[in-house]
């Protein structure tokens, strides 16, 4: 048994050159429209040797002048208020977006952050697919259907979503159990007080993972974190998610007293969880949770996972963000391999888990 092809590349940096190449003359056209960062705006273009040079041949008198400003560096820390106005209106004055109008219309994720990833592999895609079918069988919202799969807790009031980023791979390919996607994602209600001051109450914002698996479950199983609160006689066991009502399903007892006191479990059929749930998953479970807040669904070869509150390694929020920057960058070929760079981690990270939770799917047989 190996690794998939497209594995092995990902494991050592191998990208298709040639597409790299295609980017890079794009993002260098970007640069050329796109408008000044706020250095280049206060003090010309920022030149790393020539400041060492200065330094090296000034040393006394950066001393010297380090000194005698810092009286008035004092003063300012005793009027901060007045100084963060002050950079404020720096900041609007030197730092509004004044860009071209091709700048203003360029698309900055098709030609760049799209082809960037088609660079590790043309199967890649910043895409998610927000299915609810792939957690419950009822046509529900993906709001909604993560709820109803207990991966967030319930919610009673309008939510809005945002998601931050989100990447895929031969997701329609249900054969492949490479397959993954990604999305980093948040379900929160927006109000106002009576003062007019806004505020968030946050049901969920974390990452979502959904792997193709090298099992099926029949019917699902929901395996959910618990938390714990205070009460006078001392911490109890709380379940956050929605209550479990349903007589089609089955609570699950591991009869493992520490996953107990970490997870809730229910199953459409018993055996289908302790199927999953051997000792050795069980262990590797109790190892996420002492680190994540972390909830898995299984309907049929599909697992989603979502981990509340952070990144699992790599993979955070925005580790496939596509959004056009607001300003060039000096050195386009440290920007892209940064940028593919830190897309080939995250996706390390996604299979990273994705490993932990479905050993068998690794390697191609």
């Amino acid at each position: 048994m190996e690794l998939s092809s497209f594995r092995q590349r990902m494991l050592y940096g191998q990208i298709d050159t040639d597409k790299k190449e295609a980017v890079l003359k794009e993002l260098k056209y970007f640069n050329s429209i796109a408008p000044a960062s706020l250095r280049e705006r206060l003090g010309g273009k920022f030149n790393k040797e020539k400041s060492a040079e200065f330094c090296n041949n000034h040393k006394v008198g950066v001393i010297i002048g380090f000194f005698l400003l810092l009286p008035f560096l004092l003063v300012l820390m005793g009027i901060a208020l007045q100084f963060s106005v002050f950079l404020i209106l720096i900041w609007v004055f030197f730092g509004r977006n004044r860009g071209t109008p091709e700048y203003k219309a360029y698309d900055y994720r098709n030609k760049i952050a799209q082809p960037a990833i088609k660079a590790l592999d043309e199967k890649l895609d910043l895409t998610f697919h927000f299915n609810g079918a792939d957690m419950v069988d009822s046509g529900q919202r993906f709001d909604e259907a993560l709820v109803e799969a207990h991966l967030v807790r319930p919610i009673n009031k309008r939510t809005y979503t945002y998601t931050y980023s989100n990447c895929s791979y031969d997701w329609l390919n249900k054969e492949n159990t490479d397959a993954f996607e990604f999305c980093g994602y948040k379900l929160y209600h927006e109000y106002e007080d009576s003062d007019g001051d806004k505020h968030e109450d946050i049901f969920f914002d974390g990452v979502i993972f959904k792997f193709r698996t090298s099992f099926t479950i029949n019917g699902s199983v929901n395996i959910m974190s618990t938390s714990t609160k205070k009460t006078l006689i001392g911490e109890r066991e709380k379940n956050r998610f929605k209550k479990i009502k349903d007589k089609d399903v089955t609570v699950i007892d591991t009869e493992n007293n520490e996953f107990a006191e970490n997870f809730d479990t229910i199953a459409t059929y018993d055996n289908e969880a302790y199927r999953f749930l051997t000792p050795t998953m069980i262990e590797t479970l109790l190892k996420l949770r002492k680190e994540y807040y972390i909830c898995i669904c299984m309907k049929g070869n599909v697992m989603t996972v979502t981990i509340n509150d952070r990144a699992y390694k790599n993979a955070g929020r925005y580790c496939f963000d596509e959004k056009k920057p607001t300003s060039r960058w000096p050195d386009s070929d440290q920007q892209l391999d940064k940028k593919i760079s830190e897309y080939r981690e995250a996706i390390l990270s996604i299979y990273e888990l994705k490993d932990i939770l479905d050993p068998e799917g690794k390697y191609m047989i």
